[in-house]
């Protein structure tokens, strides 16, 4: 199982870590390549002082050294180590501290010394220095010497710089180490303190249930990284809320839409037990038509579950407005004219859609339907297609709407009428539509204009 806490503290110590390994190898590198700067300046400027010394005669190339020490000198003539080589390797001179040994020869030229690391003859790490160079002559008068070039190698004891180089090195991985052991239980507490805003909010999470929805997380007092989710969860519980809700009146009002056939049924069974001589037809003929209206509830709440579910299969085609609007209302006219209603229609010829046309139909006839059912007597509407924006407007006349109905106009089983005395209608229809229609890409809205109310399909854009 993953963990959020243990992923960062992973992450932080390791490059806390990281880079105070570089840190600490940059320091060390550093110091190393000053001190050795320091070390090659002096090594450079006892050869120099040697080569200083170093004059030749007719009896070859010799190095006086003096009674006293010159400056980069040492004291004592045993700690000094030169050798001095004509440029065929031919043996000059050397300092008596190498008694009969010899310094590793190296050419070089006089502007660019070589410095390398190696054994001094008493087995002590030294680290020496190459230099050619021209001996003066021991006697200016004397022209007829001809003056050889030399090669000049002096070395001194590192004992004391490897020493230093040593000691840096360990007090700088000793530091690394105590800070690495005091950095990993500060940024586990630290973490852990962090932490805490994050498992509060997910005890308050955790509390919550169907029955304390209205509980909302307090974003003000939260942390400025939780005010996001915070913010995430209380959208998401206000959403809850309304389709527990909206859940809660489905639930009573399917109830109450399913108990008045219920009850007319039982009343018809008890009627007939106790009065069997009664007509039956009408007995079965009522029987029916509470059956069937029963049968259309259950049928439209299936086909609004398949529709949410998205199990309807779809067939896009293009479809004639005009010819299928006509068709749509041909059986509703009859209905339209005994209640003298007046509808104009402006739907351009030949206009067509890409659209499933047996749902696109369902969703005329319920809408059509509606606006002959809920116009007064002698109202008028209109029907208008607009092909340029593949939208369908149908407006007519209402006088039983308010602007506080407008919002319940989508809700399952809402009617106006509150004791559900209509039969013909089961609140459904206006639901359906507006599910069936989110399915084909239109968006179906609903609006009031002092008495006119207008219902809008329109398509919705395609993405990209």
């Amino acid at each position: 199982m993953k963990s959020i806490r243990r992923q960062l503290t992973l992450t932080m110590l390791c490059g806390f870590g990281l880079l105070l390994l570089f840190s600490s190898l940059a320091i060390y590198f550093l110091t190393r390549i000053a001190l050795l700067s320091e070390f090659d300046s002096t090594l450079r400027a006892k050869a120099f002082t040697v080569m200083s010394l170093a004059e030749q005669g007719r009896h070859g190339i010799q190095v006086e050294m003096p009674d006293a020490p010159l400056g980069g000198m040492p004291a004592d003539e045993s700690s000094l180590f030169y050798e001095l080589w004509q440029t065929n390797g031919a043996l000059c001179t050397r300092s008596k501290s190498l008694n009969d040994s010899d310094l590793p020869f190296r050419s070089s030229t006089a502007t660019e010394p070589v410095y390398w690391n190696f054994n001094l003859p008493n087995g002590f790490p030294g680290r020496g220095i190459g230099l050619k160079f021209v001996p003066q002559a021991e006697d200016e008068d004397e022209k007829n010497i001809t003056l050889m070039e030399a090669v000049i190698v002096v070395a001194a004891d590192r004992r004391s710089l490897d020493r230093t180089l040593d000691i840096l090195g360990a007090v700088l991985a000793a530091t690394a180490l105590l800070t690495m052991i005091i950095t990993i239980p500060m940024v586990s507490i630290s973490l852990r303190r962090g932490h805490v805003p994050l498992e509060q909010l997910a005890r308050q999470a955790a509390a919550i249930n169907a029955d304390s929805l209205k509980t909302r997380f307090p974003v003000d007092v939260m942390p400025e990284e939780l005010r996001p989710i915070a913010g995430c969860l209380n959208d998401l519980l206000q959403r809850l809320e309304s389709s527990f809700e909206r859940e809660r009146r489905f639930s009573a009002d399917i109830a109450h839409e399913l108990r008045t056939p219920l009850a007319e049924l039982r009343a018809l069974a008890e009627v007939e037990l106790a009065w069997p001589e009664g007509e039956p037809s009408e007995k079965h003929r009522e029987t029916l038509n509470i059956a069937l209206q029963m049968e259309a509830m259950v049928t439209r709440l299936l086909e609004l579950a398949r529709s949410e579910s998205g199990k309807i299969p779809l067939k896009f085609e293009p479809v004639q407005i005009a010819p299928l609007i006509e068709e749509v209302w041909r059986p509703l006219a009859a209905r339209a004219n005994e209640k003298h209603l007046v509808f104009n229609f402006d739907v351009p010829p030949g206009s067509n859609v890409q659209i499933d046309r047996p749902l696109f139909r369902s969703i005329l006839a319920n809408l059509f339907s509606n606006a002959v059912e809920y116009t007064p007597e002698g109202g008028d509407g209109n029907i208008k297609w607009n092909a340029d924006a593949k939208a369908l407007t149908i407006s007519n006349t209402v006088y039983d709407l308010t602007a506080a109905d407008m919002p319940h106009l989508f809700e399952r089983l809402w009617r106006k009428d509150k004791s559900r005395t209509d039969r013909e209608h089961s609140g459904l229809g206006l639901v359906l539509c507006q599910t069936f229609a989110a399915v084909l890409g239109f968006h179906l809205e609903a609006k009031l204009d002092g008495h006119t109310l207008t219902m809008s399909l329109v398509q919705k854009p395609k993405a990209g």
